[in-house]
């Protein structure tokens, strides 16, 4: 099934407020099998008078690519004389069969069975499959924390007690139609691909003939992403269509990310400005999910551009026009900063880090810098819809157009600032990698930014000559923005400490410079936090002793 009708099915039970879908009929997926025995008369004719062609399927017939490729579902009866033998059937065909786009309906064969449901919920446990059908108090007996509480979009394991007829298991199978099956001709380049992934893309591109994949990133959310070229059998205006990029990852989290861009990205990112999801090739799998969009073409991402000195214009493009549509919703809450953001405030630093942090003019620990940030307990906050995770590679240029890509980190109801000091942040540790200074040389080059500049707005400019000119720009920029979502003086102070700490924890095993600018962040975050929360700044950022 696709992704979109997935959710849209789905959201159309009320779950949610989406679009009501309108099931794709696909031609040779009319298929529903029982395994190991023949299908019940009752059973029969409920599928038949649903047009399903209806049969009884073998070890060899689940073990076939060919016989899977047809196949809307697999009805799995648990035996009454024999009740563990359903636990095997599961182990050993579940997630082929889900990965194929098959529902899987287990049915159990006597009363007992069905008011006792523990063999059947117990495997589906061990092996973390997306269910439902089972009670809330049966659910919380779950170990493993997979969604709870709704119903989990297909493919996924069906559970349907006796007290359900035929017809409600025939209706749920009718409503969710499988999607394409798997292109097993598809010819994909030489690349390293675990079996569920391969089907994914196998499924995604059903109607080409070749894909070609290249490696780019791997997202913050663990998902793996390419840039993928691919040929289309039969297409109408020739066999190239326009590039795509393919994210590969964790079904939860995929589909957390594509219900982001369904609900968040599409209707409020101008369309020039934010990728555009190809919805009928995005789907789900046992585990794994994908989801694929146009790629940016003819663009660069943020580092390459601000290095060169050419970000200005689109920084100012990031935030008054790509993010405007989010930023029209923003309000002021009266949470603080510090209330706000007390989960993300890291937890711990490596100890090589910190000795390198500490070489370079550190004196306060993490929990002295989280004291401090702590105090960052001004109200209002302006808060609303923000990427969350707006680093520079995040952000792709083409011109003077900021296009922004990877939601999965989307939050609601945060406060702006933190998308600025993300980028800000993301700047100073991974926009110098080309640049080999010694770390002292470079950190004095960088420090007036981060000294009582902070508390009254005011950013000296630097010599042209300077090798870290592009970065004064480039947070000149950002901190005009900042200034008009700071509601109270040092807001901004508290969420730019946060993102420099954030960064500076991060990729422990870094080695030479890029380890050093994370300990180097860490020595900044130390300078702001401490000058903004070891003194109080009063309305007329005017810096008085502590009371």
């Amino acid at each position: 099934m696709r992704l979109r009708e997935a959710i849209h099915g789905h959201c159309s039970r009320g779950e949610n407020r989406l679009t009501i879908r309108i099931p794709r009929r696909l031609p040779g997926r009319r298929q529903i099998a029982w395994f190991a025995v023949d299908p019940p008369d009752e059973g029969r004719r409920a599928f038949e008078e649903r047009e399903f062609s209806v049969s009884s399927c073998t070890d060899q017939d689940l073990t076939d690519p060919a016989f899977l490729a047809g196949l809307t579902g697999v009805i799995f009866t648990q035996e009454s004389e024999k009740p563990l033998k359903i636990a095997e059937h599961i182990r050993t065909y579940a997630r082929r069969i889900l990965n194929h786009d098959c529902q899987l309906i287990l049915r159990p064969g006597s009363e007992q069975l069905s008011r006792k449901p523990s063999i059947v919920l117990n495997t589906i446990d061990r092996l973390h499959l997306w269910t439902t059908g089972f009670s809330r108090e049966e659910i919380a007996t779950l170990r493993w924390q997979g969604p709870r509480g709704s119903i989990p979009p297909p493919p996924h394991a069906l559970f349907f007690r006796l007290e359900f007829p035929w017809t409600v298991v025939a209706n749920a199978v009718a409503e969710n139609p499988a999607g394409p099956a798997p292109n097993r001709d598809l010819k994909i380049n030489d690349i390293v691909l675990d079996d569920e992934a391969r089907l994914l893309i196998q499924r995604a591109f059903w109607d080409c003939a070749d894909i070609n994949l290249v490696k780019t990133t791997e997202g913050h959310s663990g998902a793996t992403v390419y840039h993928a070229h691919a040929e289309l059998t039969a297409g109408v205006h020739g066999p190239w269509p326009q590039p795509y990029f393919v994210k590969i990852g964790k079904r939860a989290k995929i589909l957390t990310e594509y219900t982001k861009y369904e609900q968040h990205v599409d209707p409020y990112i101008p369309f020039h400005l934010g990728p555009q999801l190809e919805p009928e090739r995005c789907c789900l799998g046992a585990t794994q999910g994908i989801i694929v969009g146009d790629f940016v073409e003819e663009s660069e991402d943020l580092l390459d551009c601000a290095c060169e000195g050419r970000a200005a214009a689109a920084i100012a493009c990031l935030f008054d026009r790509t993010l405007q549509g989010w930023h029209r919703a923003a309000r002021k809450d009266g949470t603080s900063i510090a209330e706000r953001f007390t989960q993300w405030f890291p937890k711990a630093i490596g100890n090589d880090r910190f000795e390198c942090a500490r070489t370079l003019g550190a004196q306060r620990s993490l929990a002295d810098l989280q004291t401090l940030f702590q105090r960052c307990d001004s109200k209002p906050v302006f808060v609303g819809p923000i990427h969350g995770d707006l680093h520079a590679a995040n952000v792709r240029v083409r011109a003077t157009d900021a296009i922004v890509i990877d939601f999965f980190r989307h939050g609601c109801n945060l406060p702006l600032l933190y998308d600025a000091a993300c980028l800000e942040a993301s700047l100073l540790v991974d926009g110098f990698r080309q640049d080999n200074r010694d770390i002292t040389e470079w950190m004095s080059s960088l420090r007036v930014l981060y000294d009582e500049s902070l508390l009254d707005g005011t950013l000296p400019h630097v010599s042209p000559k300077n090798q870290s000119c592009w970065f004064h720009t480039c947070v000149r920029q950002i901190r005009r923005y900042a200034r008009q979502w700071e509601c109270r003086n040092l807001q901004y102070a508290g969420a730019l400490g946060l993102a420099l700490l954030q960064k500076a924890v991060k990729d422990k095993d870094a080695l030479d410079l890029e380890g050093s600018r994370r300990a180097a962040a860490y020595v900044l975050a130390e300078q702001v936090l401490s000058i903004a929360f070891g003194f109080v700044a009063d309305s007329h950022r005017t810096v008085t002793q502590p009371q």
